[in-house]
C-alpha cells in the first residue's frame, strides 16, 4: 500500500472548519448496539465498487458495532428510492440532486472525488468517426443520449437543450447497439468497466475517447430518514477516512477510479463543460478542495 502524503493547506483549512461539524456529533461508546445497515442489491452497485467499499470502511471507521447486508432480493433502479423510504433498505448512494434531500438524510462527501461528473460517451463503433466532429454546445444538440429512468443527469442534459431518451439500465445497452440514440454518457470512473461487463448485450459499443461532458456533480451517501444512529455513525465514519487519507487512497487503488486520479487513464482533452442547475445549497457543503479537477493531484 502507498503511503498517503500530508494534507494540503486546502485540504488542512477544511480540516480545521469541520472541527465543530465532528463535535457535534455524538461519540461512539463501546457498549452501543450494533448498527443496522442495509445496502440494495443492484446491477449498477456492485459491492466490489468504491461506493460500497467506502460504506463499509466509513462504518469499521465510525468507533461502533455494525452489522451491513444487502437486501435479499434485486431491486430495479425505477424503485430504488421507493424502496428506500419504506425501508427495504436505510442506505445507499446516489448522485447529487435536490430530491436526495427532500427525501433522505445527505451526508456531504464526494465518495467518488466528484469523478463522476466527468461523463465518457459509450457509442457505436460505426458512429465514431462522426461524434468525433462535436466540438460544441451546438453540435451536442443534434445528438440524442440515452440514460437512466430519473437519473439527475437528465434534467442536466435536458436544461442544456440536449435531447434524452430514458430505459432500464439494462435496456440502455441494447438500445444504443440498435441505434436508438447516439451515445450512452456514463460516468469516468465507469464506463469503460461497465461496458466490459455487458459487452455481451452492445458487441460493437466502443469508448469515446476524443471528448466527454463534465458538469458539477458528486457520489454521496444518503440515509433514510428516521435513522439518526446510522447517519451520525456514517458521518463521523467518512469524516475520519477522508480526514486521514484512507477514503482517497481506497479509490486510488480502485480499478475504475484509480487510473483517472492517477493520470494513468486521463481523460479526452476536449472537456465539453455544462451547468449543473440540479447542483443546489444542499450540496454546497460537500468541501471543493476534495473534488477531482485534471491536472491537480487527489489528496
Amino acid at each position: 500500500m502507498r503511503h498517503h502524503p500530508p494534507p494540503d493547506p486546502q485540504r488542512r483549512q477544511w480540516l480545521l472548519g469541520s472541527a465543530s461539524f465532528t463535535a457535534a456529533m455524538p461519540p461512539a461508546t463501546a457498549a452501543a448496539s450494533p448498527i443496522e445497515a442495509v445496502y440494495p442489491r443492484m446491477p449498477e452497485r456492485p459491492v466490489d465498487g468504491y461506493a460500497y467499499q467506502l460504506l463499509r470502511l466509513a462504518l469499521e471507521a465510525s468507533g461502533q458495532p455494525f452489522r451491513l447486508r444487502l437486501t435479499a432480493e434485486e431491486l430495479p433502479s425505477v424503485r430504488a428510492f421507493k424502496s428506500l423510504e419504506s425501508g427495504e433498505f436505510n442506505v445507499m448512494d446516489a448522485g447529487a440532486a435536490p430530491r436526495l434531500a427532500e427525501r433522505a438524510e445527505v451526508l456531504p462527501f464526494p465518495l467518488d472525488l466528484g469523478l463522476c461528473g466527468y461523463r465518457v460517451m459509450l457509442v457505436r463503433r460505426d458512429r465514431v468517426a462522426a461524434l468525433r466532429q462535436v466540438h460544441d454546445l451546438t453540435d451536442l444538440r443534434r445528438l440524442s443520449f440515452g440514460q437512466g429512468p430519473d437519473w439527475v443527469d437528465n434534467y442536466i442534459l435536458r436544461a442544456a437543450g440536449l435531447s434524452v431518451q430514458e430505459a432500464e439500465f439494462l435496456a440502455l445497452f441494447r438500445m444504443l447497439e440498435a441505434g436508438r440514440f447516439d451515445a450512452f454518457p456514463l460516468g469516468a470512473d465507469e464506463a469503460g468497466t461497465l461496458l466490459d461487463t455487458f459487452r455481451h448485450l452492445a458487441p460493437s459499443v466502443v469508448v469515446l475517447e476524443d471528448w466527454c461532458l463534465h458538469y458539477r456533480f458528486a457520489r454521496v451517501l444518503v440515509v433514510r430518514r428516521g435513522q439518526p444512529a446510522l447517519r451520525q455513525a456514517l458521518s463521523r465514519g467518512l469524516q475520519a477516512i477522508f480526514n486521514d487519507g484512507r477514503a482517497q487512497a481506497l479509490l486510488r487503488r480502485d480499478a475504475r477510479l484509480g487510473p483517472v486520479l492517477t493520470g494513468q487513464r486521463p481523460l479526452p482533452e476536449r472537456v465539453l463543460q455544462l451547468p449543473n442547475p440540479q447542483w443546489t445549497r444542499a450540496f454546497d457543503a460537500i468541501p471543493e478542495p476534495l473534488m477531482f479537477m485534471p491536472g491537480r493531484p487527489a489528496h
